[in-house]
């Protein structure tokens, strides 16, 4: 069984793409986006290949920001990632309750990866969030990861919209992608 496809190759190369002008330049990471993630960290989580465990970034979060805000700020001065920052493990772990691994979805994948990129790619998808807001990039009808948005909104939005729709006497149709990571009780049958 393959969990995951074959390397097919070199990435294609977009040097001679016309991309559009950029909506927004990038800031730099602030020493409180870095606490703010990492105050959002799970404690007790397996530490991926840097061997850098949440634990050791939450209790030395005060000894540790100063110099990972220098890190940060360095790796985009210079437009250096270590290639050390993007390694990765997949476990594939089997469910407790699923003995049977022929079963789809008696497995579940597990990766981990650099807390220190980690860390930064939080620090950076937030602020990619905050710009999409401010600048108008997310739709007002895009609900994941939009801020103050939840999944109890998208079904009052969804509802709205087929009970508008209904009351003009019009056909409403529907196709629901993703209905698995949504709603989990999906999984439980």
């Amino acid at each position: 069984m393959a969990f995951f496809p074959m390397h097919m190759g070199d990435d294609p190369d977009y040097a001679g793409y016309d991309y559009p002008p950029t909506k927004f330049e990038v800031s730099q990471i602030t020493n409180e986006q870095i606490h703010r993630e990492i105050s959002k960290l799970e404690p007790h989580k397996a530490p991926g290949p840097g061997r850098i465990s949440n634990t050791l970034l939450i209790q030395g979060a005060d000894l540790v920001m100063p110099h990972l805000g220098l890190l940060y700020w360095v790796t985009f001065d210079l437009g250096v990632y270590p290639s050390q920052w993007r390694d990765s493990a997949t476990i594939v772990l089997r469910k407790p309750a699923k003995p049977d691994h022929t079963v789809p979805g008696a497995h579940c994948p597990i990766v981990l990866l650099n807390m220190v990129a980690k860390v930064l790619s939080a620090c950076v998808a937030e602020d990619l969030i905050q710009m999409g807001v401010v600048h108008g990039i997310l739709q007002d009808n895009h609900f994941r990861c939009h801020p103050g948005r939840t999944t109890t909104d998208s079904l009052h939005f969804a509802m709205k919209l087929v009970k508008d729709a209904w009351r003009k006497r019009e056909e409403v149709s529907t196709l629901f992608l993703e209905v698995k990571s949504t709603f989990l009780s999906v999984l439980l049958n």
